[in-house]
């Protein structure tokens, strides 16, 4: 047996001062023992992982006391080992690939049998008892110094711990807004957080599949390679540095990968039994409605009909494959489709017979009655699956997979563990992800092409294979939505931050069909699916229904449709952005989402209130960090007049919501309001607005996404960057990362950063940015857009020493301004990359006019303004409005703003000084309108008009006389609390006082009643 033994497993027991001889006597061992111990040294480096990580520690981070054996993987990282045999662990297993980590700073002593090991964040005492861990006298972690951290003592558990911030589980097939407690959901590979108020988090790592020296977890029988350790625990100390957690943590359970830059953008799938043309049709119409698209999905529907495993293209829907990838491909789109693995390889499959032939079996009886069994246990199978059967459809241009589910957790030969650690979700995904190195190592078929995939959580480890599908929207209800913003971002806890959820929405309310797609912009994974609900029996034709849910963006009315295409126009415009973020999640454990403690750990409104109900429902189960500089607050709840009857054409609320800003100073992204923090305010939004708020002073990197042009553009080179600078710092910087979009190159260092930074000083401000590193396919210029938020005019602009005029409209080499939003916009010429530009920006002296707000305000404006045309009741529209009409202004006033900036300067800065003042009188005579209009009825019976009334107080009222406003009154002289409705030609009662009509349960509005613009149109305006 020692001729097998590695000569590395003989230096540590040297070096531990230890014979070998005598160690090998004292672990009383059988000789199969000791030849397992031999593999596991053997067998630590792994081999189609994203690197080729080493589970063997250094010898100086162990500390060994008999059969206990302590390893200081980091300063607040600690495996405690117990080995009944005295052989430990060194093998990989799915949770912990990797720990040759940089021994770190710690002293140890055994004093008495007392073993003592200090790091910089805790002290861990041992005294072993008569047996294993549970028989020791003194088993505890302690805090060292000033901590948050609370003393760990064996026994202890992520489960017992109270102050555990939860992790993820399978999916949420089937769940309605459940817990994260992994003691009561019970749900599959539910797993505890890895960060905790409590500042510690304890992993267990007893009886979980092992891998050998090929990256495979079972022997050649089939039986799980199960972990040598009688107890294998990982102690996680760091207080509430939850970010470091979670970054020491994926330096041994490896990295998250950086995976393909288009699966950032936007996605689109549907379950339809699409052709080849139907496909390119919903390309072309993602390109007439100028909404953006970089990933399209074929549901199940693209393979063979015989079984719902699949694996060979349905011939009559698609004749020619390799022509509808091309198509999508040319069009800068990924392209990934739906494998349901359960049934294994039938006997329909194109390559049937060549499995057959690799794998020795007669294709008359393979061994399952459908053809080839699914298994996960025999490493041929899966080769053979993944060579043969699969990857011939990825060479006709399929980009990656989406692993649906159907074949259970334990199907397969898995399951063989107590706690179904050993699943096929995740040994799909791994097999998957890893395909590309692997087939490069075994059969010389190298691709550099990134391995991603789309799928639900296996489980601790699951993070190295990317990214999440969470499964079959429950139901379309608002407090679904809501459990979706919370679920999304307490899966960071386990460094799962990238869930991906069914965007879609009822027929019946396309309120909440936008407030989905926002929620979608801002998270890890935007993709629009339906998994068959906008078809089937819910089609009654050929009459219009409004029972089937809505998949396709563009499908609702034009209100929508424009709030529809500006949140994913958000998305698109924010890769570059987004993609930085997943560099930083490959770099540290966190990436894009980030729950709101992560950054703000000493404030209490960071946490949930709850962990337990109303998730989702407020601020502490909502909000999150969108990035480092961003915070999201998505909407997730109604405005509350939808109508029961009958879909909403236009919105007709506004949605009041709370919003927690922490500590600093935030900009409101849609409206450009300044706030300080920390406060728990009271808002209300209309349906456009996503809640977003921008740290004051930072920088925010976009790319320019036009109507003519949204298809594909995740996938195109930073020929053009877009530069938000917000107001409240007199200095910032940014840095975005860039690589070829797709290729492994970024793991040998091919890739670059574009830096950003100005200054603020006096009039001035000097704006520059260069490009450091290089990779192929980088630009080899670029142009940059300086976009000043919240800002005056200039006086002079000049980029590169070379002044810039103004243009109206804007163009390269030019400064404008946009009114609507209150930003200078200066178009940069392209420049070589390896330059440095420099935007000069002088302003005029004197004070500067606070700006904060103008955009909401002039965008609320217009759309109370628009509101209120659709019915031609806008104050000022047909006949002179006595007051000015200072809502046809207001609704107005952008452009002027735009003009003026850089034609009339002394126009522009009255303008802004008068503004407010003007919102203000418009705000007014939008409060008189409902009263108007409620007792125009009144007007109407007393004079026995039949036409509309007319006053100077009233120049246009309604169209309704006394025979239709009291058609169904019982007493005429309450006509003037009583509405007609069109609809339904019934009357229903205006409440004097208390909340507005529409908001009345039960009671259902014509979308059309003067009546309700008015009130909708003054709480735009009353809440801006």
């Amino acid at each position: 047996s020692k001729a097998t033994v590695s000569v590395l497993y003989w230096k540590q027991v040297k070096r531990r001062g230890t014979k070998p001889q005598q160690r090998h006597l004292k672990m009383q061992c059988r000789v199969a023992a000791a030849l397992a111990v031999c593999v596991l040294a053997q067998a630590s480096v792994m081999k189609y992982e994203l690197y080729p990580y080493d589970s063997v520690a250094e010898v100086a981070a162990t500390v060994v006391a008999g059969k206990a054996r302590f390893t200081v993987l980091a300063d607040g990282l600690l495996r405690m080992e117990y080995s009944e045999s005295g052989a430990f662990e060194d093998r990989p297993t799915l949770a912990v690939v990797n720990r040759k980590t940089p021994v770190p700073q710690f002293t140890q002593s055994n004093v008495g049998g007392t073993v003592t090991i200090t790091t910089a964040r805790a002290k861990l005492t041992y005294t072993a008892g008569s047996g294993d861990f549970k028989t020791a006298s003194v088993f505890k972690v302690e805090p060292v110094g000033s901590s948050t951290f609370t003393t760990w003592t064996y026994g202890q558990t992520s489960a017992t711990d109270k102050g555990n911030l939860r992790g993820t589980f399978r999916t949420l097939d089937g769940q309605q807004n459940g817990t994260l407690d992994c003691s009561t959901t019970k749900m599959e590979h539910c797993e505890w957080g890895l960060v905790s108020k409590n500042g510690w988090a304890l992993v267990d790592d007893t009886d979980v599949p092992c891998m050998d020296g090929d990256d495979w977890w079972t022997d050649d029988s089939g039986k799980m390679l199960k972990n040598a350790d009688t107890e294998d625990l990982y102690l996680l100390a760091y207080s509430h540095d939850y970010m470091t957690a979670l970054r020491d943590y994926t330096q041994i359970g490896g990295h998250i990968p950086i995976f393909p830059r288009n699966n950032h953008g936007v996605w689109f799938t549907r379950w339809y039994d699409f052709a080849n043309k139907d496909v390119r049709d919903i390309v072309g119409e993602y390109e007439r409605h100028g909404m953006p698209l970089d990933v399209m999905v074929l549901d199940m529907n693209w393979h063979k009909k015989d079984d719902w495993s699949g694996y060979s293209w349905d011939p009559n829907l698609y004749q020619v494959p390799q022509d509808t990838m091309d198509y999508f491909h040319q069009k800068g789109l990924l392209v990934a489709a739906n494998l349901h693995d359960a049934t294994g390889i039938g006997k329909w499959e194109d390559r049937y017979l060549e499995a057959c032939t690799a794998l020795g079996l007669n294709p008359s009886n393979p061994g399952g009655p459908k053809g080839i069994p699914f298994t996960l246990v025999n490493k041929s199978y899966v080769n053979v699956l993944e060579d043969v059967i699969v990857q011939p459809i990825e060479e006709d241009g399929m980009d990656f997979w989406w692993i649906d589910w159907q074949q259970g957790e334990s199907a397969g030969g898995t399951g063989q563990d107590p706690r179904l650690k050993m699943n096929p979700t995740i040994w799909t995904d791994k097999m998957r992800v890893t395909d590309p190195k692997r087939r490069c190592v075994q059969n010389g078929k190298c691709t550099n092409k990134r391995g991603v995939v789309h799928a639900r959580w296996g489980g601790l480890g699951n993070h190295r294979y990317q990214h999440g599908f969470s499964g079959d929207v429950a139901g379309l209800t608002w407090f679904n939505l809501a459990y979706q913003a919370y679920f999304t971002a307490t899966a960071v806890n386990v460094g799962w931050g990238y869930w991906s959820h069914d965007i879609v929405g009822p027929g019946d309310d396309h309120e909440m069909f936008v407030r989905w797609i926002q929620l979608g912009s801002v998270s890890g994974i935007m993709r629009s699916h339906d998994r068959g609900g906008s078809a089937g029996g819910c089609k009654q034709w050929p009459t219009a229904t409004t029972d089937c849910w809505n998949v396709r963006p563009y499908n609702v009315p034009r209100a929508y449709e424009e709030m529809n295409r500006e949140a994913l126009t958000l998305r698109a415009g924010l890769v570059p952005y987004i993609y930085t973020h997943t560099k930083k999640a490959f770099e540290s454990g966190v990436g894009l989402i980030r729950p709101m403690y992560y950054h703000y750990p000493s404030e209490a409104m960071a946490y949930p209130v709850s962990m337990d109900k109303d998730l989702g429902q407020e601020p502490t189960t909502r909000q999150y960090m969108f990035g480092e500089d961003i915070l999201a607050a998505p909407v997730t709840s109604s405005a509350g007049c939808t109508s029961t009857r009958m879909p909403l054409e236009e919105p007709c609320g506004v949605t009041p919501q709370k919003v927690w800003l922490p500590p600093g100073s935030w900009v409101e992204w849609h409206s450009g309001r300044s706030y300080t923090g920390p406060q728990l305010m009271d808002k209300k939004f209309a349906n456009w607005e996503i809640p977003l708020y921008v740290r004051a002073g930072a920088i925010i990197t976009t790319i320019p996404i036009s109507t003519g042009n949204s298809i594909g553009r995740a996938a195109d080179p930073y020929n053009v960057l877009e530069f938000s600078v917000f107001p409240g710092a007199t200095s910032g910087k940014a840095a975005v990362y860039e690589d070829d979009g797709g290729t492994y190159d970024y793991l040998q260092g091919k890739s670059g950063w574009v830096n950003a930074a100005y200054t603020r000083s006096g009039t001035q401000m000097l704006f520059s940015t260069n490009t450091t590193g290089t990779f192929p396919g980088q630009p080899s210029s670029r142009a940059a857009v300086l976009k000043i938020v919240n800002s005056m005019p200039p006086t002079s602009v000049k980029v590169g020493g070379q002044a810039y005029a103004f243009s109206r409209w804007g163009g390269v080499g030019t400064w404008s301004y946009d009114g609507e939003s209150m930003t200078v916009r200066v178009e940069g010429r392209p420049a070589p990359v390896t330059t440095t530009v420099v935007f000069q920006v002088d302003f005029a002296g004197g004070s500067t006019p606070d700006l904060s707000g103008f955009k909401g305000k002039m965008r609320r404006g217009h759309f109370a303004k628009r509101n209120l045309d659709e019915t031609r009741v806008t104050p000022g529209s047909t006949d002179v409005d006595p007051n000015g009409s200072p809502m046809l202004r207001v609704g107005s006033m952008a452009d002027t703003f735009s003009y003026t900036a850089g034609k009339d300067i002394a126009r522009f800065q009255s303008l802004v000084g008068s503004f407010n003042a003007l919102f203000a009188n418009a705000t007014a005579e939008a409060a008189k309108q409902p009263d108007l209009l409620r007792n125009s009825c009144k007007e109407s019976h007393d004079t026995g008009a039949s036409r509309p009334v007319r006053s100077p107080s009233y120049p246009f009222g309604l169209t309704a006389d006394k025979e239709k406003c009291c058609k169904t009154c019982s007493d005429d002289k309450d006509c003037r609390v009583w509405m007609h409705i069109t609809s339904s030609n019934t009357c229903f009662p205006l409440a004097d006082s208390g909340p507005p009509l529409e908001h009345t349960p039960g009671v259902v509005l014509g979308t059309n009643t003067d009546f309700t613009r008015a009130t909708y149109s003054l709480d735009l305006l009353q809440s801006a």
